[in-house]
């Protein structure tokens, strides 16, 4: 009698736990625990301007999993000089913290644009999935070996890298692992080149410098012709040396690089700077430069700050020094061509070919008539079409004409007088 209850309390049990597994539905394969840490960024690259390094990366957008949304608070950027990068569980050790990249939690950053944080996120945020450049700048400390533990050995290069790494955090502070690696060699600078100044005329200005390494540097490194030797000489076999290579190889060429001073206050929205949001400096040239010299297009009126930097074996030396250049327009457009007389009762009418210039202003008709020793001003203020009538003739008298384009300019310049034609009013 004592057993009863307890086989009682015992179906009991069983009941409910069949009944709980029973209201779950049917049984499915096992399923890994959810993880929330950040997947790795395996998108890192690193380009180098002088002593400045620019590094681009992308914010991871899912979890290690592939799940979304990403828990990511966060990425550090680390840096570290040697012939070979510390290992995968060192850099934090070993490394330099170069940047943080502080991210907005993806619920902030639903519905906005991958590339720019919601207004409402902390300030300098960035958002999952977007695009983040951020500046290191080599210091003395920097251009030396790191700290390692691990000796070095024959196999070892001679030159030093300075590698990168990004490692996300989660926001309960948990490291992603690790991902791709971004790298590129020490060697020497390329000396800036020298003594930029500008000249420009209508349409270009035009830039020059000493080339870098001054006329020296022109000379040696272009290769002298071979020496013909007018006699045999024997001479013993001598060994190739070590080639170094941190050493610059290959010819000088140089980057164009313009700034534009801008005089108008930038709307607040667009002058939020984001401490990830640097972009490298873009050349103005499309491929490098031989020659220490280029053009650029002139805008009158605008000042443009130009600098140079001179390239050798891949790597980029520091600017030279910024010179400013506001162009100013004192060229009068081109001499109206075409000018022809048609003469219609009571009057004469004129006709010519239109002008080209994009600031031209209109034309002032000239008309030297009965008793006038030169010619004098018609219109008071400049036309804009190519055609005029004059129907202040008298009939029977002649008149001579011609035409004046005048630019827009605040002082206008004005070109000087189309060929000269007449006719007699009828």
């Amino acid at each position: 009698m004592t057993i009863r209850p307890t086989r009682r309390l015992a179906a009991a049990g069983a009941l409910v736990f069949a009944l709980a597994v029973g209201g779950c539905g049917k049984k499915g394969a096992p399923q890994p625990p959810f993880v929330r840490i950040p997947a790795a960024v395996d998108s890192i690259t690193a380009a180098r301007f002088g002593n400045r390094i620019y590094l681009t990366l992308t914010v991871p957008a899912a979890n290690v999993d592939m799940s979304v949304p990403v828990d990511i608070a966060r990425v550090e950027v680390y840096g570290y000089t040697g012939t070979i990068p510390p290992s995968t569980v060192r850099w934090v050790e070993l490394g330099d913290l170069v940047a943080t990249v502080p991210v907005v939690a993806p619920s902030t950053a639903a519905g906005t644009s991958p590339s720019v944080a919601p207004v409402d996120a902390a300030p300098d945020s960035a958002s999952p999935g977007a695009v983040a450049t951020l500046v290191d700048v080599l210091e003395p400390g920097e251009l030396v070996q790191g700290r390692s533990l691990a000796p070095a050995t024959a196999s070892t290069p001679a030159a030093l890298r300075r590698f990168y790494i990004a490692i996300p955090f989660s926001s309960r502070g948990r490291p992603g692992p690790p991902g791709k690696v971004a790298e590129l060699p020490l060697t020497a600078l390329p000396e800036p080149p020298t003594d930029l100044s500008a000249t420009y005329n209508a349409t270009s200005v035009s830039l020059t410098w000493e080339p870098s390494g001054g006329l020296l540097g022109f000379l040696f490194e272009r290769r002298l012709p071979e020496e013909i030797v007018p006699f045999d000489v024997l001479e013993p076999a001598r060994p190739t040396p070590a080639q170094d290579v941190s050493a610059l190889v290959g010819p000088t060429t140089y980057q164009v690089y313009r700034d534009e001073v801008r005089r108008e206050p930038v709307a607040p929205a667009v002058a939020r700077s984001l401490s990830w949001g640097v972009a490298p400096p873009a050349a103005l040239n499309p491929t490098p430069l031989s020659m220490a010299s280029a053009t650029d297009a002139i805008d009158f009126g605008l000042e443009r700050c130009y600098t140079v930097r001179a390239q050798r074996g891949g790597v980029l030396s520091e600017p030279s020094q910024p010179l400013c250049v506001t162009p100013v327009d004192r060229f009068p457009p081109a001499p109206p061509a075409g000018l022809a007389a048609v003469p219609s009762e009571g009057a004469i009418n004129l006709i010519w070919e239109p002008n080209t210039e994009s600031d031209l202003g209109g034309y002032l008709i000239l008309r030297r008539g009965p008793g006038d020793a030169t010619l004098r001003q018609l219109t008071n203020m400049p036309i804009t079409d190519a055609r005029y009538r004059d129907g202040t003739v008298e009939s029977g008298m002649r008149y001579t004409y011609a035409v004046v384009a005048v630019d827009s300019q605040p002082t206008p310049n004005a070109s000087a007088p189309s060929a000269a034609v007449e006719d007699v009013a009828r």
